[in-house]
């Protein structure tokens, strides 16, 4: 009898602890760099001046960067891999993110049919 009990705890805590969004973590957190472009036909690599750098860290802020363009924002957790970015310039931007291969692809809407590949530098 207390196997069972035993065996009906360890069943019940699997099942409650599952749904508590353990695998819910932030892997986007750091700072990327696009270096590339896909149209959905092809992918490109972006020149110099194409490319965009965000920055996410723990507390809800970044910053954005293109050129001589800078940015800061808040992010909030829309849904799995789906940002929105609420810029200091007054745009709100939707975010979706998915990784490939220590890559990031990041799309403005969740089809992925154009998406830019960002690459990880680090934090800051």
């Amino acid at each position: 009898m207390k196997t069972v009990k035993y065996l009906f705890t360890l069943l019940m805590l699997s099942v409650m602890l599952s749904g508590c969004g353990w695998d819910d973590r932030e892997d986007f957190l750091g700072t990327w760099e696009s270096y590339a472009y896909c149209d959905g036909y092809d992918e490109y690599e972006q020149y110099d001046y194409e490319r965009v750098t965000y920055a996410f860290y723990d507390d809800g802020t970044g910053y954005y960067i293109q050129e001589s363009l800078r940015t800061t924002f808040y992010w909030d957790r829309i849904g799995s891999r789906h940002l929105r970015l609420r810029h200091s310039d007054g745009l709100t931007e939707d975010f979706y993110y998915r990784f490939d291969r220590g890559d990031m692809l990041m799309s403005s809407n969740n089809s992925f049919h154009e998406y830019l590949v960002f690459r990880y530098i680090g934090t800051w």
